[in-house]
């Protein structure tokens, strides 16, 4: 049996957890494969590709390996109802995510492994357990959507557990699919616009300037589970909510040149027993004639409820975007963007090593009490986060919180760490050189840098969630920066051990030594850093 390695292969990534912090790797050598067989237009959806299929081969291995638990290590084996099994399951994925399952994985070498081999026509092969086969055949329709095939290779010494190497290669294509657009003539445009109304059920609605409806399109009746008569158009016009006639019939259809408007999302009760609604996408214009001509296209997401949607003017969603989103922590953000490109839309927990640093202002409690009437605190702070902030953004790190005068950053780079905080530093010095000039107090920083491994996941209820870096990481983080002087970047020996195997930081270290941490048994030993000049 294979043993388990690190998915830090260059070539090789060995999953159990799809919280493994691969898919940058996989991402990076997916694209130097296609380099190499000159297809890099067709990265995107090979990346998309791989992830899907490792995904899925992902899920099929902790199915299957769960039941195993249950069935023969736990003597389950009255459980026998497909249905019962399924809700342990999702039970115990929804309690603990799947880190206690990727466990039993390591500790058993059951893996899925993502290679990059180098050699001719291929560009990555899966190999995984025989039941796992299923699951990634499932993209297969993509596989030859992309001029890919699937090509199955018994693995050698591997009986009975691998039922293969999944090789995926690129098949011989017409290059002819990477040539320029060309645009269309008017009269493709119409074809092709027929096409879709018909294939995507869009309907159309006619109103009168006063609002009373002209025509309709018999689809959108049964859109909404009503029968198409004239005692159902009398339904679906008292449905309509009177908001949509203010906002769009009276008001910007009379406000806006040519009377034109586009996505008013508005939801509609439909004609079964049960409550349900519809969430519409509306888009209009009025013609010389003042009739108004609206397109209706149902909306829905992933086959669920739209209910989270709002209704009302898109526009006006995206200004309240505006407003929210610099509340929004830049690592959920970021990972929300990569979750939605890979065709997901979850947050899940996720495993990594990570350099955690804490930035405080020493004394800053005192000074508000000094300083309250004087100037204005918010200003002061803000100041120094902002500059804070930038040396954040500049050097690769995310912004996990701010905490009163104090801030968490992550890195995934632990010298970009060290390197952002003395910047941090030196910003420090000319603010203070500016403040005394003012006759005002000084305030300094102190910067403590821990590097480990974490779980970066959902803390909190559905109501309100933080996606934030949880372990003793994280703690012994603060722990460092509490004992750090001021105007000083305090680092542990972790820290100081993954950067030296790196190339040659251009900073200095102080002397070793160690410090008590509260709630730590052993001593920690941990140094300064200083800039090399």
């Amino acid at each position: 049996m294979m043993p388990f390695v690190e998915s830090d292969l260059e070539h090789k990534l060995v999953i159990t957890s799809i919280g493994q912090n691969i898919w940058g790797t996989l991402r990076s050598n997916t694209a130097t494969a296609l380099d190499r067989l000159k297809l890099r237009p067709l990265l995107e959806p090979t990346v998309f590709l791989l992830h899907q299929m490792t995904v899925h081969a992902i899920k099929a291995l902790h199915y299957n390996v769960f039941k195993q638990i249950i069935l023969h290590d736990f003597g389950f084996s009255d459980i026998d109802h497909e249905i019962e099994f399924d809700a342990m399951f999702e039970n115990e994925i929804n309690e603990h995510g799947d880190k206690n399952i990727a466990k039993f994985c390591r500790e058993n070498s059951l893996y899925v492994m993502v290679s990059f081999p180098d050699t001719e026509d291929t560009i990555a092969a899966i190999s995984a357990p025989c039941f796992c086969c299923d699951a990634i055949r499932l993209n297969d329709k993509l596989i030859k959507t992309l001029g890919y095939r699937l090509e199955i290779q018994e693995m050698a010494g591997q009986p009975n557990f691998y039922s293969g190497t999944l090789n995926l290669y690129r098949q011989r294509m017409d290059l002819s699919v990477f040539r320029p657009p060309v645009l269309m003539s008017r009269y493709d445009q119409e074809t092709s616009s027929r096409e879709i109304f018909t294939q995507l059920s869009y309907s159309i609605v006619c109103f009168n300037s006063l609002g009373t409806i002209q025509s309709l399109s018999p689809s959108l009746l049964s859109q909404l589970d009503l029968k198409e008569n004239e005692s159902s158009v009398a339904v679906f016009l008292s449905a309509i909510p009177k908001r949509f006639y203010n906002d769009v019939i009276w008001g910007v259809m009379m406000d806006t040149p040519h009377g034109k408007f586009e996505n008013y999302r508005m939801r509609l009760k439909t004609g079964d027993d049960h409550g349900t609604s519809v969430l519409f996408n509306v888009s209009g214009f009025r013609d010389s004639q003042g009739i108004i001509h609206t397109l209706w296209q149902e909306i829905s997401l992933d086959g669920k409820n739209s209910s989270a949607l709002s209704e009302g003017s898109i526009l006006n969603e995206a200004r309240v975007h505006n407003i929210t989103r610099n509340y929004v922590p830049q690592l959920v953000e970021q990972k929300a963007r990569e979750v939605v490109r890979l065709g997901g839309n979850l947050l899940s927990n996720e495993e990594c090593h990570i350099a955690i640093l804490f930035c405080d202002i020493v004394g800053f409690t005192t000074y508000v009490e000094k300083n309250e009437k004087e100037e204005s605190i918010i200003h002061t702070l803000n100041s120094i986060l902002r500059r804070i902030s930038l040396s954040v953004k500049k050097h690769g790190g995310f912004i996990d919180k701010f905490m009163g005068d104090c801030i968490m950053v992550l890195f995934r780079n632990p010298r970009d760490a060290v390197i952002a905080a003395l910047e941090m530093q030196n910003h420090s010095v000319d603010i203070n050189f500016l403040r005394e000039r003012a006759n005002l107090d000084r305030l300094l920083l102190r910067i403590g840098i821990h590097w480990g491994k974490v779980v970066i996941g959902n803390v909190g209820t559905p109501e309100r969630l933080d996606w934030t870096a949880i372990g003793d990481v994280v703690n012994t983080a603060s722990r460092i920066e509490k004992n750090c002087r001021p105007e000083h970047v305090l680092i542990s020996q972790s820290m100081r051990d993954v950067i030296e195997t790196g190339e040659k930081p251009d900073f200095k270290y102080g002397e070793t030594f160690s410090i008590v941490a509260k709630g730590k048994k052993n001593a920690l030993p941990v140094c300064y850093v200083y800039s090399a000049d």
